[in-house]
């Protein structure tokens, strides 16, 4: 390293295990050691380009649809105010993200091959945007898992440990 060199900003290579010129995986690291799960809270079969006029969404852009004749749309409890959607993939196979509004993502379900209903939970990968949004987002709980080997996190002398929220 050379000796001018006093800085370096290494965090999505250390967070999701990639280089941030090419995005290809750092030796050595896991890439999935984030997901984002959200929880359908509606199912409907419903055509795949919507009937009438199209103006634009919330944030002024004009959604450009394809028309795959009627699909089976998922619809989350997480949206832009959240996460920036175009940095979530699916980990379930079949499964796309159509798009999103303030607080609801859409995902085309129609070839996931599994049955859902409301309620059920789609996991996320996500890249350094949405894992950034996510995780400064009040509206995003957050949980550790997989915790064996990982110690307890230091309290202040004589402090209780504070409760943490379940979430996800």
């Amino acid at each position: 390293m050379p000796a001018r060199i006093n800085h370096v900003r290494i965090g999505e290579a250390i967070l999701l295990g990639r280089e941030t010129m090419h995005r290809t995986p750092w030796p050595d690291t896991h890439q999935d050691v984030f997901a984002l799960h959200s929880e359908v809270v509606e199912l409907k079969r419903k055509p795949s380009v919507p009937v009438g006029e199209l103006g634009t969404d919330a944030f002024g852009r004009k959604p450009h649809f394809v028309d795959r004749g009627e699909r089976d749309r998922a619809i989350l409890a997480i949206g832009r105010q959240d996460v920036d959607p175009e940095g979530l993939r699916p980990l379930a196979a079949g499964m796309s993200i159509i798009g999103a509004s303030s607080d609801e993502l859409i995902v085309d379900v129609s070839e996931s091959g599994r049955p859902l209903q409301v309620g059920d939970d789609i996991a996320f990968g996500v890249d350094y945007g949405a894992l950034l949004a996510a995780m400064t987002s009040p509206y995003v709980d957050k949980r550790l898992v997989g915790r064996r080997g990982i110690a307890s996190p230091p309290t202040a002398q004589g402090a209780e440990p504070r409760q943490r929220r379940r979430g996800r």
